[in-house]
């Protein structure tokens, strides 16, 4: 009995001591099934490279309506690339610019299935996700958007960049029907179409629907957990820590670990990086950074990207609609190694975990015309609203904070500033500057209760509105 209970009790420690070094291997997330009507696609809750980078909205438009689409029950958008990745592309023809109004037209145009990314994204990128030749192009062009339509016994490929109003297309073997079968099957639709908004290009809803409110598990990624995965190239005896003012820092070496004692964000520094100089190396430098962090990505998907910092965000998205207010840079942020090469990332340490039921009823979401109609009548000029976003907001449950409740909220950003509507709608026109500045929260608003529930500041110029 002796003996037993001395190899017993080393057996727990060995135990315990892999548990505490290599935490995300006993922290594996299970695989779900998205299937359609023919055949499934494993789809791991461990994303990879192409489940981040997915398109995040499909719009179709046969010959009476035009309608943004999802499928709740299947994974529309995994089964679309599947679909597509079976198909052979042709080679890509040469860019060709527009004028805003038959840019506008094109993104409008009948019997098409268009594929949106949030922001930007690159050939390369894209042909490792779709299972593509990358050297079917000239060159390495950015892109936000894919339109798909029937040609002859093939389909026509379009890439549209909304910054440079440039057009390339190309085709490639496939059926336009056994896309619309797929598209024809989603159980969510909200007409739309596209406007020019103040020389924008931005996507309106024409008719009020309805928008369920979510209400999810939080998980949150304890400090050791970041420290074992973004600092495991040193030895964990080389690591300082050390509290400075209201936070801990892990130091060791070039690396840097900074954990508030109150608050959701945590921030990564690593110099000695060698610089990334294209942008695919960019986005695919920032997703290897995201998969070292350990942090659940289940619901993470490629947000934004920051020409004038190199900045790549990621946020959480819900039924194809980001998730904004969860923190004030969002979910995750990242910039790769530079010139100086020093990398930077800030990670969100409250994560979405599994849905639970939710006792809020359902929303109706009005026309976006009536978002600006609201914010004229209040005394706003319709010149400086510059985009509007319809999202989830991220709202702590009062009673616990192991659930968060994510409410359907129009944002609207005006001159440079993102607030929601509501906030907005409780602004004094007059204090608000040309850059966007007021010169006070107003009274009741979440910037001036609650810095965490406050509206995004750092993508204030890069909100993904596509």
């Amino acid at each position: 009995m002796r003996i037993a209970l001395i190899i017993a009790v080393g057996i727990s420690f060995v135990l315990t001591y892999m548990i505490m070094a290599h935490n995300t291997l006993f922290n594996q997330p299970s695989q779900d099934v998205v299937g359609d009507n023919t055949s499934t696609v494993q789809n791991s809750t461990v994303q990879s490279l192409g489940d981040v980078y997915l398109p995040i909205r499909v719009v179709y438009h046969d010959d009476v309506a035009e309608k943004l689409v999802y499928n709740r029950k299947n994974n529309l958008m995994a089964n679309l690339q599947k679909r597509l990745a079976k198909g052979d592309l042709n080679a890509v023809g040469a860019g060709r610019k527009l004028s805003a109004k038959d840019y506008a037209d094109r993104l409008n145009q009948k019997n098409s299935i268009m594929m949106i990314y949030p922001d930007r994204i690159t050939w390369r990128l894209f042909t490792d996700t779709f299972k593509q030749s990358s050297k079917l192009a000239d060159t390495d062009f950015a892109f936000d958007r894919l339109i798909f339509t029937p040609k002859g016994n093939q389909l026509q490929v379009a890439f549209l960049n909304d910054s440079t109003r440039m057009v390339r297309t190309a085709t490639m073997k496939g059926e336009y029907t056994a896309l619309t079968r797929l598209v024809r099957d989603a159980d969510f639709t909200a007409q739309c179409k596209y406007v020019v908004l103040n020389d924008a290009i931005q996507l309106f809803f024409t008719k009020s629907f309805t928008m369920n409110p979510y209400s999810y598990l939080v998980s949150y990624t304890p400090d050791n957990e970041f420290v074992n995965n973004l600092m495991s190239q040193a030895e964990t005896s080389n690591i300082e820590s050390k509290s400075a003012g209201d936070a801990t820092q892990y130091v060791s070496g070039s690396q840097k670990l900074i954990v508030p004692k109150t608050g959701h964000l945590v921030t990564y520094q690593s110099y000695g990086r060698k610089e990334a100089k294209s942008m695919t190396r960019k986005l695919e430098n920032s997703f290897e950074t995201l998969k070292s962090s350990g942090i659940p990505l289940r619901n993470i998907r490629y947000f934004g990207y920051d020409d004038n910092t190199d900045t790549v965000s990621f946020r959480n998205y819900v039924e194809g609609f980001p998730v904004f207010q969860q923190t004030t840079r969002g979910a995750v942020q990242i910039t790769p190694g530079d010139s100086t090469g020093l990398l930077e990332a800030s990670f969100a340490n409250s994560n979405l975990q599994v849905p639970v039921p939710s006792d809020q009823a359902a929303a109706t979401i009005m026309p976006t015309d009536q978002v600006i109609t609201q914010m004229v009548q209040r005394g706003f000029k319709q010149k400086r609203i510059e985009r509007i976003q319809l999202g989830y907001r991220w709202q702590m449950d009062k009673e616990t904070d192991q659930v968060v409740d994510l409410l359907p909220t129009y944002y609207v950003r005006y001159a440079g500033q993102w607030q929601s509507l509501a906030t907005w709608l409780k602004t004094d026109p007059d204090t608000v500057s040309e850059t966007g500045q007021t010169t006070g929260a107003p009274a009741g608003s979440a910037q001036a209760n609650d810095p965490l529930n406050s509206a995004d500041t750092s993508d204030a110029n890069n909100m993904g509105v596509r």
